[in-house]
């Protein structure tokens, strides 16, 4: 954010109203949301990451991560037990 003012101070009121949202939506709520937006966005701004919040877009990323990571660690009976080889 401090890239698009020509001086620095400018940008502080920017800083503060981001910050603010985490007294609404908390800290790791926003931090993912920080996160998702800079991935998505070459230079996001507070209105693109207050409509992440918004529309709990950040919640429905982790979700899928989550997901993603239970599926590495299930457990998954081989084709001996589904009468693979020995049991024909």
């Amino acid at each position: 954010m401090f890239d698009r003012y020509r001086f620095e101070e400018q940008a502080y009121s920017g800083c503060m109203s981001l910050l603010q949202l985490s007294g609404k939506y908390g800290k790791a709520r926003l931090e993912n949301a920080c996160e998702l937006s800079l991935q998505h966005i070459a230079s996001p701004g507070y209105k693109n990451i207050r409509m992440i919040l918004e529309s709990n877009q950040d919640i429905k990323e982790n979700k899928v991560n989550d997901d993603q990571c239970s599926d590495v660690q299930a457990f998954v009976r081989g084709a001996d037990y589904y009468g693979g080889k020995n049991n024909e």
